[in-house]
């Protein structure tokens, strides 16, 4: 029985010259491409090597290195994140990221409807649904003229990273090779951040403004005795959950055949790294992947150890409710902030700001002017709460579909102990982390794009765990993607 869980490129006959010289290898009932369907053919077809590059990206077998052109891509993406330069385009102020989306989001969509993406999921459906229905509810709700540049770089930003996520990362090589970047791009920032917090001066964003225009330094009050280091970012809320978000990736993910220990101080500089921002968000997500690491350590031999986590805090959440006099949304923002504070500023933001959402729940606000005391801020410390207000709870229930389908899909698949398995706890911790951090916390430019694109990153990891049905392929009723002109042996 031919094992159809295995890419074609792994299950053919190697055809050497001696082979070919001995005449055809295997005769009798062959597959061939028809109108888009595998149909038997009895004529005795030599079976040829199969090139993977000339198969469905789904399909190629994961490189053992990775092109120097994709290397170049990866590098060249993830550099224009740490580069807190601005360009004036007429009245449109752009950031090196958002110029680099304009050029590449034509490419990558139309490499993604061909095929070259993978299969097309019904998360990449979503992604374009929300990315389109937030540029569409700004047009609906402004001016035209004033909702050209806000409806562009939430499309920019939402679709154009997520599908150079799609594009660029297609197996763990590529995979490794992106957090592995984004981790060095850390590391090397490190240094500066803690001079940052230490002396309270911005050297990274003096040093760009020499060149042009750069970021605005943002000076907060102290905590703990340290400034907030900001690096390259807008805020250091941004830089903290950025660094935050390679905790996990930097044990599971990068360095896979590096010691536990080579994983374990990579992860501690990022660690610093994000401590250096003294974020809320940014430590509840660094602490969230602590715990998440430790509980997979500590129950390794327990198959359903996630089965248990989950059902533990379903109870928790019930028990929080029924005995305390506090919701538990209250004590969750009670003990994930540094002071009464801040807690109590966020229980403001979210009683007005869900208050002002269900004044227009299904498409929206438009603009980020929502109703609040005189004594309170703009801000909005509450990403969820942000799409909700700006694109209302359609805007919401889409985006955040994204997040919970890539998470069940991608946590799905590998075998225990593997390296792909590895990879799926390294990049679901990290998003598991990431969507708890920013219940208080806004994400915004860079770190949304980086967000998105994370999630994009995800794809490959959805396809590989999607299983394959050999007696639907017996009965013709689907079937592996095989590339037109090649032939596959039907299951003896």
């Amino acid at each position: 029985m031919t094992d159809l869980n295995r890419p074609l490129a792994l299950r053919r006959t190697m055809v050497t010259p001696a082979s070919r010289a001995r005449g055809p290898q295997r005769k009798g009932p062959l597959v061939r491409v028809h109108n888009g369907r595998l149909v038997r053919t009895d004529t005795a077809v030599e079976r040829q090597p199969l090139d993977p590059s000339s198969l469905p990206t789904e399909m190629a077998v994961a490189p053992a290195h990775l092109s120097l052109a994709r290397r170049l891509m990866i590098i060249g993406f993830i550099a224009t994140l740490f580069l807190p330069s601005l360009y004036d385009v007429g009245s449109i102020r752009l950031s090196p990221s958002l110029i680099l989306l304009i050029v590449t989001l034509p490419v990558t969509l139309d490499l993604w409807a061909v095929g070259r993406a993978g299969q097309r999921s019904v998360i990449d459906a979503l992604v374009l649904a929300f990315a389109i229905w937030a540029a569409a509810t700004r047009f609906l709700l402004l001016d035209p003229r004033d909702a050209i540049e806000p409806a562009g770089v939430v499309l920019l930003q939402s679709a154009g990273a997520y599908f150079a996520g799609r594009v660029l990362v297609r197996d763990a090589s590529s995979m490794r090779y992106t957090f592995a970047v984004a981790i060095i791009g850390v590391i090397l920032l490190a240094p500066f951040l803690v001079w940052e917090s230490v002396s309270g001066t911005k050297p990274l964003l003096d040093l760009a403004g020499r060149f042009g225009q750069a970021l605005a330094p943002t000076y907060m009050e102290e905590r703990w005795g340290f400034s907030r280091a900001q690096g390259v970012f807008e805020h250091p809320i941004l830089l903290g959950v950025f660094c935050a978000t390679l905790v996990a990736p930097a044990i599971y993910i990068t360095a896979a055949r590096r010691t536990l220990a080579f994983r374990s101080g990579i992860a501690s500089i990022v660690a610093m790294a994000t401590l250096t921002s003294l974020s809320t968000g940014a430590l509840l997500s660094m602490n969230v992947q602590f715990a998440l690491m430790t509980w997979n350590l500590l129950l390794r031999p327990v198959q359903r150890r996630w089965i248990i986590l989950i059902a533990l805090c379903v109870a928790a959440f019930v028990m929080t409710d029924l005995l305390s006099d506090r919701t538990p949304f209250h004590l969750f923002v009670d003990y994930a902030t540094f002071n009464t504070r801040n807690s109590y500023n966020r229980i403001l933001i979210w009683e007005f700001g869900t208050a002002d959402v269900m004044r227009s729940p299904l498409i929206g606000h438009g603009t980020d002017e929502w109703e609040r005391p005189a004594y309170m801020s703009n801000s909005m410390d509450n990403f969820w709460l942000v799409i909700a207000y700006r694109y209302g709870l359609i805007g919401l229930a889409l985006l955040a579909s994204v997040f919970m389908l890539t998470l069940f899909r991608a946590s799905k698949g590998g075998t225990a102990g593997d390296d792909e398995a590895a990879i799926r706890l390294g990049y679901v911790f990290a998003v598991v982390a990431t969507m708890v951090a920013i219940v208080s916390v806004h994400l915004w430019n860079n770190s949304y794009i980086w967000l998105m694109f994370v999630l994009g990153t995800g794809g490959w990891l959805v396809e590989a765990a999607r299983p394959r049905n050999e007696a639907k392929v017996r009965r013709g009723q689907a079937a592996p993607p095989v590339a037109p002109g090649h032939f596959a042996p039907l299951p003896s």
